[in-house]
């Protein structure tokens, strides 16, 4: 309360200052400050007599004098308050109008301008403000400094808001609440600490960085590192002193911890904001960029033991055994985990959408049933009044409504009017213009919904074209508007290898998804192809997908099956029962499943597995659908549309030959069936002409002491893997063998990270291995020189950067893209490459989405034992809008692994000969990709040094299978050749 034995002394001093037009008033409003300032001073000599500063201060829990009157006056000065409301202030106004009587035209006022950073630049500025006219001053002041209390005491009650966590207990969270406001009235400086957290990418950290805003000084900083495989440090700096403690990365003890400094440091949550700090491409220097991180109802404690927790999944594995060593190997986990995230941050959003909209429905229906109470309310008040009027007595309102109703007198019964013909000529509207004008952006975002919702069963065009990245080719647009309009959705995709079957599919799933008829699918295919699956769906149609590849699916399968809404599934995966139970619960709207002859076995568990799940549209995606019978092709229909063909044994009878199997009977009644779930494009038909591929190896012989050294090497190789445990040997027998063929760089690199230490110091000092590597280099250059310059493949970081840092010292152009370059940047780096040519190196985690059919020379540096990679690297230049003939050079060791695993790919697979998807099916169901590499090493580990005896058997059945693969083919077009074409 106020003082008023001060109040009685001020009064009688300023009783002595004069007259009323002897004073002067300036009013400043500085609402940066939060403040207003009354100065007054003698007109004639500008001397000061006194000065009133009015703010807001909370004075204590439970009142609500907040008003602060600081009062300075002849070298006395006095604090009063008042409360917040009108009437408190005005009171204190009219004692400063008596005490310091001065006439209103001599009061004048002004306003600084300027927030806080141009305030502490010097470059806020003082403008004058224009008072009311025909209206005392003084009453306007009142109004400012009621209107800066309400502002102030707003911003204050946000302060104090409690950052209580929203899994908190009820009891918990008011108990919080409770402990800020006590916290905030004991010591009114706490609202003010401000705390930064700053997300450090650079030096991979998160800071803490709290701020007095009254002293502007800093109290402490906070620092919390990732130092050990599932170990976070935490180091705090308080005044001068340096502490440091260890945790674990769970969720308890980072929550432990952050409690700790946040009862230490107490910080409210509007006073606390996140940044981050990153590398900039454009500049030399790291940058600063602010953002949200967290709405203003979150809070940022959750916020921050997320990213705490992000953190530490993104950078302990880095302390494991093997990371160093699998680093090196261009790993795709880092890339794969951003993307999950962004995945992750996409789905939340939808879902926050979602529960927004659903909220916005629910008002909306409230909203119209209490306008619906409200009419019927108004009707019966209507109907009593009639009812008063007529019978000049208010009506029972306990009768019934109905009784009511029929005892009101109808109105007289008149006779029609005569009809009279009447013409209005109006010029032409078009309907949706009458009906939904263009008012605004909602309005156009309305009537687009409209015109899919017109069109949803419209079968005429394709309304997602304009959200594709792909070129056009009329075989597949018909296609997919075959299988939309009189397949309705189910349909045996059977086009040669090449054509594309996967862009077709996708554009009908595309298609379906942007006309509203498909809301959750789900893909099926062979493991191998999962991944690029997922790529054409993301870099060609725009769909995000979860995958059986991803980490979430691992660490809960059931949720995974269940909750994401487009899927990317192994065929292999779903047929194990676990899966199955949880996937056959969920109702599909669209299957696709690639590579669907590992369907033609009615009894085998892959056709049972997809005839259980739940359907609408189907579609069967495979190259040769009959590989033995015509039975199997009969179990394909039966999954598309059952009762398509007559029964089993009606079919063998009618159809099947079984003198000459490749010539069925009544071929044309056949096809007729067929026709009805089937389209299959050739290349003839297509129009699709590629130009031929040349492949050329290069071998390189090793001098006699490098030979001799890598004989050595390799026996004693075998010694220590058999020292090692299954999974340790493979591991490591796999990254060395394949590393020793790259580059004597990512080879040694490798060592490194060896369990065998000693083995491995010994094995990188004893000769230099580089002169056979040079050879290679050299061979790279007059390569980069010709038109559309080369391409090169290397499977290892360190062998891409040793042949670009020799490319360039050779003052060839070199563009670099592999796992490590952001995804904005590679389309660039390959633009570039198109325009100057020289040379582009590429991995295989550079490779997502990289179409470069502008070049035509291509040079695997090192060979990947899986050869559907290989088959991968070639499509990249082998492909629709290529013109020359595709070069490619295959650059190995004499000698070596490489020569020997490269001589049955070539000779026995005819792998650089064969269609771009071909390996995939002659390998089939007898070598997946890691199962063909994990073959290739145990034939190496027993060949006991005959590695070229090892790998001849593993030729002879590539021979085999494709020789087998050969009948298939002559099969399918036997029986379906230039008969099924999408027209």
């Amino acid at each position: 309360m106020p003082d008023r034995e001060s109040d009685l002394d001020l009064f009688s001093a300023g009783a002595a200052v004069g007259a009323p037009g002897i004073l002067r008033l300036l009013i400043t409003l500085d609402p940066a400050r939060s403040l207003i300032r009354l100065q007054w001073t003698e007109r004639r000599t500008g001397t000061p007599i006194a000065e009133v500063r009015v703010s807001y201060h909370p004075s204590g829990f439970g009142f609500f004098y907040d008003v602060l009157w600081e009062v300075e006056h002849a070298g006395k000065k006095e604090e009063r308050r008042s409360m917040h409301h009108g009437t408190s202030i005005h009171a204190q106004l009219n004692r400063l109008k008596k005490q310091f009587a001065v006439a209103e035209e001599h009061i004048s006022a002004c306003a600084v301008v300027g927030d806080q950073p141009a305030r502490r630049a010097g470059a806020e500025r003082v403008e004058p403000v224009a008072l009311p006219a025909g209206r005392s001053p003084w009453i306007w002041l009142g109004r400012q400094v009621a209107s800066l209390a309400a502002t102030e005491s707003a911003r204050f009650q946000q302060r104090v808001r409690a950052p209580a966590r929203p899994d908190d207990p009820p009891a918990v969270q008011a108990a919080r609440k409770f402990e800020a406001f006590r916290r905030a009235f004991q010591n009114p400086s706490e609202p003010f600490l401000l705390l930064r957290i700053t997300l450090n990418f650079v030096d991979p950290c998160i800071e803490l960085h709290w701020t007095n805003q009254r002293t502007n000084t800093s109290p402490a900083d906070g620092r919390i590192r990732c130092t050990g495989a599932n170990e976070l440090t935490w180091e705090l700096n308080a005044a001068g002193q340096r502490e440091s403690h260890r945790t674990t990365t769970h969720l308890n003890a980072i929550r432990a911890a952050l409690d700790r400094w946040r009862e230490r440091f107490f910080t409210f949550d509007p006073n606390i904001y996140a940044q981050r700090y990153e590398l900039d491409p454009k500049r030399k220097q790291p940058v600063y960029v602010g953002e949200a991180g967290f709405s203003a109802t979150d809070s940022p404690w959750t916020w921050l033991e997320d990213e705490i927790q992000v953190m530490a999944e993104d950078l302990c594995p880095q302390f494991g055994p093997l990371a160093k060593a699998m680093e090196h190997a261009d790993p795709l986990l880092y890339a794969e985990m951003q993307r999950e995230a962004r995945r992750l941050d996409r789905k939340l959003q939808r879902q926050e959408e979602m529960l927004e909209r659903q909220r916005e429905e629910g008002r909306r229906k409230q909203e119209e049933k209490r306008q619906r109470e409200a009419r019927a309310a108004e009707r019966a008040k209507a109907l009593a009044a009639a009812k008063t009027a007529a019978t000049g007595k208010a009506p029972d309102l306990r009768s019934n409504l109905k009784s009511q109703i029929s005892n009101l007198k109808s109105p007289p019964q008149r006779a029609p009017l005569p009809p009279v013909p009447l013409r209005l000529e109006v010029p032409p509207l078009q309907f949706q213009e009458t009906l939904l004008p263009l008012a605004d952006l909602r309005g156009y975002f309305l009537r687009e919904r409209a015109a899919l919702w017109w069109v949803s069963n419209q079968s005429d065009d394709l309304l997602c074209l304009p959200y594709c990245r792909l070129e056009r080719l009329d075989y597949q647009l018909r296609t997919a508007l075959r299988v939309l309009g009189p397949l309705r959705g189910r349909a045996l995709l059977s086009d040669e290898v090449g054509l594309g079957k996967t862009i077709e599919a996708g554009l009908v799933l595309k298609e379906l998804l942007t006309r509203g008829m498909v809301k959750r699918f789900c893909v099926l295919t062979v493991p191998s192809l999962v991944d690029q699956w997922e790529e054409e769906l993301a870099d060609k149609f725009a769909l995000s997908v979860a995958t059986t590849n991803h980490a979430v699916f691992r660490s809960d399968p059931e949720r995974f099956w269940r909750e994401n809404h487009a899927l990317v599934a192994s065929l292999h995966t779903l047929k194990q029962p676990a899966h199955l139970a949880v996937a056959q619960t969920v109702n599909w709207d669209l299957l696709i499943v690639d590579e669907a002859h590992y369907l033609r076995n009615r009894a085998s568990q892959s056709w049972q597995a997809v005839n259980a799940l739940p359907r609408q549209f189907l579609l069967l995606l495979t190259a040769t659908p009959v590989q033995n019978s015509l039975e199997e092709l009969y179990n394909l229909v039966t999954l598309l549309q059952p009762g398509q063909l007559p029964s089993p044994k009606e079919f063998r009878a009618r159809f099947i030959n079984p003198k000459r199997p490749h010539q069925p009977r009544e071929p044309e009644e056949l096809r007729r069936l067929l026709g009805q779930v089937m389209i299959r494009n050739t290349r003839a038909n297509a129009g699709v002409n590629l130009p031929p591929r040349r492949a050329e190896t290069v071998l390189f012989a090793p001098a006699e002491a490098e030979r001799a050294f890598w004989e050595k090497w390799e026996s004693e190789f075998r010694e220590r893997l058999a020292k090692l445990s299954a999974s340790q040997a493979s591991l490591w027998g796999h990254l060395l063998l394949q590393a020793a063929g790259s580059s004597p760089a990512a080879w040694r690199e490798a060592l490194k990270s060896f369990p065998d230490r000693a083995a491995a110091q010994a094995w990188s000092e004893q000769v230099p291995l580089e002169a056979s590597w040079a050879k290679k280099c050299d061979l790279l250059v007059p390569l980069s020189k010709g038109e559309g310059g080369v391409v090169i493949f290397t499977q290892f970081l360190d062998t891409q950067a040793a042949v670009a840092e020799r490319l360039r010292a050779a003052g060839v152009p070199t563009f670099v893209i592999n796992g490590q370059t952001p995804p904005p940047q590679r389309q660039p780096i390959t633009e570039d490459f198109r325009k100057q040519a020289g040379a582009l190196l590429l991995t295989h985690s550079g490779t997502e989405g990289r179409n470069l059919q502008f070049s035509h020379r291509l040079v695997n540096f090192d060979l990947p034992w899986n050869p559907m990679e290989i088959e991968q690297r070639i499509g990249r230049l082998h492909r629709l809008g290529q013109q020359q003939p595709v070069r490619i050079y295959n650059l190995v060791q004499a000698g070596t692994l490489q020569e020997h695993l490269l001589q049955i790919l070539q000779e026995k697979l005819n792998l650089f000969e064969l269609v771009v998807g071909e390996t995939g099916l002659i390998l089939g169901e007898r070598f997946s990709s890691d199962e063909f590499a994990e073959e290739v090493f145990r034939r190496w580990r027993e060949s006991e040094g005959r590695v070229a005896e090892a790998l001849q058997s593993l030729g002879d059945e590539l021979a085999a299978a494709r020789d087998q693969y050969g009948e298939v083919k002559k099969l399918d077009e036997t029986l379906f050749a230039k008969d099924y074409e999408s027209l």
